[in-house]
C-alpha cells in the first residue's frame, strides 16, 4: 500500500533522514518512535504528501506520490491520510466537525 525506496531529506547540510527503505501493507499497525529530531515527524509529512524527499519514491498504491499533479496530491491528503498535529490550529469559532473537514 505505501512503499518507499531509498528515501532521503535534507535540509542544506542536515541529513533529516538518511536512505530508506519501507513497506507498509493495507491493516498493519506501525508505531514511529525516536529522540527529538530523529526524523520522526519529517517521515510523517513526507509519507502523507507534504514534504518531498530530496531523493527516492513514495508510492500510495503504486502511485508515486510526488509524481501526481498538486489537484491530485490534494485529494490523496483530503481523502487518503489524516493528521493530527500537537499544534492544532483549531478556528475556535467552528466546532469539531467542522474543524477536521
Amino acid at each position: 500500500m505505501i512503499t518507499c525506496k531509498q528515501v532521503t531529506k535534507c535540509f542544506g547540510d542536515v541529513t533529516a533522514l538518511s536512505p530508506f527503505d519501507l513497506n507498509l501493507t493495507k491493516g498493519e499497525f506501525v508505531v514511529i518512535k525516536g529522540a527529538s529530531g530523529s526524523g520522526k515527524t519529517t517521515l510523517l509529512l513526507a509519507l502523507g504528501g507534504m514534504l518531498r524527499p530530496t531523493e527516492g519514491e513514495i508510492k500510495y498504491k503504486g502511485d508515486n506520490l510526488y509524481q501526481l499533479s498538486p489537484s491530485e496530491l490534494g485529494n490523496f491528503r483530503s481523502n487518503e491520510v489524516g493528521f493530527v498535529f500537537q499544534m492544532f490550529h483549531l478556528v475556535p469559532y467552528l466546532n469539531v466537525e467542522e474543524n477536521v473537514q
